[in-house]
């Protein structure tokens, strides 16, 4: 394995590799590699962690709250997914709170560099926040960045395709976080959602390609998300709102 996986969790790589070792004829390591760069490697910039480090180093010595909001915005454009919110994050953090009003506690699963998006929050009573990625380093960041605001360290690593959360929380994110997981284990994104200990659920997908491309990503995706709720595999939930904002299609889903 490259040095560019060295971060991954590495119960996620050993499970990848036993699964591929199983397949006659397939070069394990090579196909691992591959499967890495659609889940993680696509998403993350060279030099990301080395630049956001800088800034954590910065953001330590910061208080003021306009700076912290900049320092903010450098973290999140520093990660594909985030950079590709960032001009839309008070819609969408209008979005969420418009159904859920202030949120004390969030869950992230497969949040990348999301958690550095909560001094954007129009309004925050935020007492918790548990991030789950892949990326032991993401994942040390963000305990450092909650640090800063004096929020619990709460990050961590999971191999979220076979480990469901049991953290209880106001609302749960999963955030283009379904293609990923369905891509490695068709079926497990959605059991994941079913498991989680939330009353409120956000789940959102990405209707273009990292390369700026559609590829029927908007079509394709709604009628996976449309068939789950059909056949009750997001069963206990009920899609109560969406919107499209920017590049991304938003589902709110909640227990009545």
């Amino acid at each position: 394995m490259t040095k560019k996986y060295d971060r991954v969790y590495p119960p996620l790589v050993e499970r990848l590799l036993a699964e591929e070792e199983q397949k006659k004829g397939r070069d394990s390591v090579k196909a691992v590699k591959a499967k890495l760069h659609q889940v993680y490697g696509a998403y993350t910039q060279d030099n990301a962690h080395k630049k956001a480090a800088k800034l954590l180093d910065e953001m330590e010595n910061i208080l003021p709250d306009d700076l912290l909001l900049g320092a903010a915005s450098k973290l999140l454009s520093l990660h594909a997914s985030t950079k590709e919110r960032l001009p839309y994050y008070t819609d969408f953090y209008d979005f969420i709170l418009e159904h859920t009003g202030p949120l004390e506690s969030i869950l992230d699963i497969g949040c990348g560099y999301n958690p550095f998006s909560i001094p954007l929050m129009p309004t925050s009573n935020l007492k918790t926040y548990y991030a789950y990625d892949i990326d032991t380093k993401t994942a040390e960041f963000i305990n450092r960045f909650f640090t800063i605001l004096g929020l619990p360290p709460m990050a961590q690593c999971a191999d979220l395709a076979v480990h469901i959360p049991k953290d209880t929380a106001d609302i749960a994110f999963m955030c283009k976080l379904l293609p990923v997981l369905e891509s490695q284990a068709p079926g497990s994104g959605f059991k994941l959602a079913q498991g989680l200990n939330v009353r409120n659920l956000l789940i959102t997908y990405p209707l273009k390609s990292l390369g700026g491309r559609e590829k029927g990503m908007a079509r394709n995706y709604a009628a996976a998300f449309e068939k789950a709720m059909a056949e009750g595999e997001l069963g206990k939930f009920t899609l109560a709102s969406q919107k499209q904002i920017g590049q991304e299609i938003l589902y709110y889903l909640r227990i009545d």
